[in-house]
């Protein structure tokens, strides 16, 4: 129940975070939809991206993981579907101009790379949050 609880409370921080930084993800109802959104993440985190990194264990091994976050891609379009408080999109990130970093901005239409971008973006940031 403690793992539940954990993954539930990264993944809500994370969406928020991600939905601060870059534009595209849309909850319905705001703060309600964004923890009925993290509700079915953290499940589907729990049950589904086991199956998935079975799936692609193969395509992990041989880029010696770098391709993880496409389960993360995967879990996200499962939430989308089953989820009418969620939707992606699109991804827009604007870009950031610092004294020590500038990263450019990036947009992608509504489709499979915004789905990678956001699980990209929600990876690095539940990584740092867990």
């Amino acid at each position: 129940m403690k793992k539940i609880v954990r993954i539930f409370a990264v993944e809500v921080a994370g969406l928020y975070i991600t939905s601060q930084i870059a534009q595209g993800l849309a909850f319905e109802y705001e703060l309600e939809g964004l923890v009925i959104t993290g509700i079915a993440l953290a499940i589907a985190m729990y049950l589904v991206k086991p199956i998935v990194n079975v799936l692609l264990l193969p395509l992990n091994m041989v880029t010696l993981g770098l391709f993880k976050f496409l389960s993360h891609a995967v879990t996200i379009y499962i939430v989308d579907i089953a989820l009418s408080q969620f939707q992606v999109q699109g991804f827009n990130f604007p870009g950031l101009v610092s004294r020590y970093l500038d990263l450019p901005a990036i947009t992608f239409a509504e489709g499979p790379l915004a789905y990678v971008a956001f699980s990209v973006l929600l990876s690095v940031i539940t990584a740092l949050l867990g």
